[in-house]
């Protein structure tokens, strides 16, 4: 927890620095230098030439050789080439040059590695991060507003992305961001067994609902689980308080910004955690799955738990499980269920989020092209690589098959058809209306929730541990963070 304060603390420094600088120009090697005659100021005696135009072509962007320098962590090498030919196919005089900046594994210590870098004023045209990550940097002026760009080029931003994307990705009335990916969170199961002991999941489904038919099929004699809860994964059990309007943190009555886990959807997932283990017995506890490294998608695939809580990756590690490693098809028949609502607030909430979105950094040589890239690979290209794109005009239906459906293995095998018709779509289908649509999720505090997600991920096993009763662990909370709050000084 505090290597990240410090590091949030170390964003808002490095940033400022580069706001005090301004905008750092193109190096030598990235921009077209004037030529002699264009530098040289005109005699009093002999009339100044004409300035020459831009060379744009009809859509605005330059028809000179240029590159961009398209920098971060969230591709291979061989995907980033993939990606770049793609772009110059259709823009042969815009080149790219990808930089992996995933070196050191630690993507706290790359991230300010990353800060420093355009700190120090190096151009930087294109990155991608995850959302919470690029909100601390457009709070602390490490990017570029692309609203003008948007209307050069003519774009209905929300018609590609929808009013939900363009909340997350504006700051101060300012549109930042251009989406890439979405995630949501479901239940993955074994149908074969529900078939077998005649239970069927309903369409919307309480989390009572969820407890009792995880009750029923719970075997702990026989090392089988009713369901695994990824207490290890700290947030994700806790998007069911958020579908029914829960924050780490909010804003007073006065605007302060406080921690709020003193509200009963938190008390309820606590509990609720806390009493499948402990109580029910109807899940490993937190110490047994850290102790035992359980792997609540490879408990699923080998028969050692009737239900999960996971994201459509499920799938993707589930190829890789049948046709890599250890190669063992399922013997079972997988179905896909929506998460339980965890009260009437919730019921019929969906939990979608932008995984996160490009954008264009403080030191771009070139934002009008940089920001063209960035669309190209949103809506054009999104459904190539991911299996859920953000882009509302982008083919869904082909990027959640070819992502989830199909799979080529390390021999080269491609395997198409791999689930039941129906469960890839599922996987990435957000049914209802979206939680932060649904709640109007403050993007604005997207560093606050950070420090709030922070210390949970570090603390709750001092209350699924028993150190610490439910009271006791919710006012631990709420005077960590607050004093967290009250020394990161955004």
């Amino acid at each position: 927890m505090k290597k990240l304060i410090a590091m949030l603390l170390c964003l808002v420094m490095v940033l400022s620095m580069a706001a005090c600088g301004g905008t750092a120009p193109a190096s030598s090697s990235e921009a077209a230098p004037a030529s002699s005659e264009e530098a040289a100021p005109a005699s009093s005696e002999e009339e100044a030439p004409a300035e020459e135009g831009p060379k744009v072509d009809e859509n605005g962007l330059t028809t000179e050789e240029i590159t961009l320098q398209w920098r971060a962590m969230s591709w291979t090498d061989e995907q980033a080439a993939e990606m770049i030919a793609a772009w110059e196919e259709v823009h042969p005089n815009i080149h790219v040059v990808y930089t992996n900046l995933s070196g050191s594994g630690d993507q706290q210590d790359n991230l300010k590695n990353f800060d420093i870098m355009l700190a120090s004023g190096e151009v930087v045209d294109i990155t991608y991060y995850t959302i919470m990550e690029e909100y601390m940097r457009w709070m602390n002026d490490g990017a570029l507003p692309i609203d003008e760009y948007i209307e050069q080029a003519g774009d209905d931003y929300v018609a590609m992305f929808g009013e939900g994307a363009k909340a997350a990705c504006s700051f101060n009335g300012n549109i930042y961001g251009i989406p890439w990916a979405n995630n949501t969170f479901k239940v993955f199961y074994n149908k074969t067994l529900m078939d077998e002991k005649g239970i069927t999941i309903p369409d919307v489904w309480s989390i009572e609902e969820f407890t009792e038919i995880a009750q029923q099929l719970n075997d702990p004699e026989n090392g089988f689980y009713g369901c695994v809860i990824p207490s290890t994964w700290t947030d994700l059990p806790f998007t069911m308080a958020e579908n029914s309007g829960w924050e780490h943190v909010v804003r007073d009555e006065a605007g302060n910004i406080v921690p709020n886990y003193d509200d009963p959807r938190f008390r309820k997932v606590c509990q609720w955690l806390y009493d499948i283990a402990e109580t029910w017995e109807i899940s490993p506890s937190k110490a047994t799955i850290q102790s035992e490294s359980l792997n609540r998608r490879a408990a699923l695939a080998s028969g050692k738990t009737a239900m999960i809580m996971d994201g459509p990756y499920t799938l993707v590690w589930m190829n890789r499980y049948q046709f890599n490693d250890p190669a063992e098809p399922l013997d079972f028949e997988l179905g896909v269920a929506e998460l339980p609502y965890l009260d009437e607030d919730g019921k019929e909430v969906t939990f979608g989020e932008m995984v996160g979105a490009w954008y264009v950094p403080k030191t771009s040589a070139y934002p009008r092209e940089a920001y063209e890239f960035c669309k190209f690979m949103a809506v054009e290209y999104a459904d190539k690589l991911t299996y859920m794109p953000a882009a509302l005009t982008a083919d869904l239906e082909a990027a959640a098959i070819n992502g989830l459906d199909t799979f080529t293995d390390e021999a080269g095998v491609e395997h198409t058809d791999i689930y039941p018709e129906g469960v890839a779509l599922k996987a990435v289908d957000l049914p209802f209306e979206n939680f932060v649509a649904k709640w109007g999720k403050d993007y604005g505090l997207a560093a606050y929730y950070n420090i709030g997600l922070t210390v949970l991920d570090e603390s709750l096993s001092l209350y699924l541990g028993g150190e610490k009763t439910l009271d006791e662990f919710v006012d631990y909370m709420n005077e960590t963070v607050g004093n967290e709050i009250k020394n990161a000084n955004f």
